[in-house]
């Protein structure tokens, strides 16, 4: 405190009560209140991030609609996906499972 005491016995001559306004002013302005210069600058991080995951998932949307569309445009397809995500079998097969 004896430092911004000494700081504006300083400078006490050349400010005058406009210019302490308009200090005082910037400050609550720009730090203090609810729309803060720190603030600012997290919430543009958040909207930055948000704008990466939709266009994220915009891709794998897309993906998941052609792997839909394979699937329904025909028998065959749809029994190879069958087969081969959830393992299905008909009657009388027998599946064997190789790990590597």
């Amino acid at each position: 405190m004896k430092n911004w005491v000494e700081i504006f016995e300083k400078y006490r001559h050349k400010m005058n009560k406009y210019w302490i306004t308009v200090i005082i002013f910037a400050v609550l302005t720009f730090f203090v209140g609810d729309s803060t210069i720190l603030r600012r600058i997290s919430y543009n991080q958040q909207i930055k991030s948000l704008e990466s995951e939709i266009e994220y998932y915009a891709k794998e949307k897309e993906k998941n609609l052609e792997k839909l569309n394979a699937i329904k445009s025909s028998e065959e397809s749809l029994e190879k996906y069958a087969r081969e995500q959830y393992l299905m079998t008909k009657p009388n097969e027998e599946l064997f499972i190789i790990t590597e």
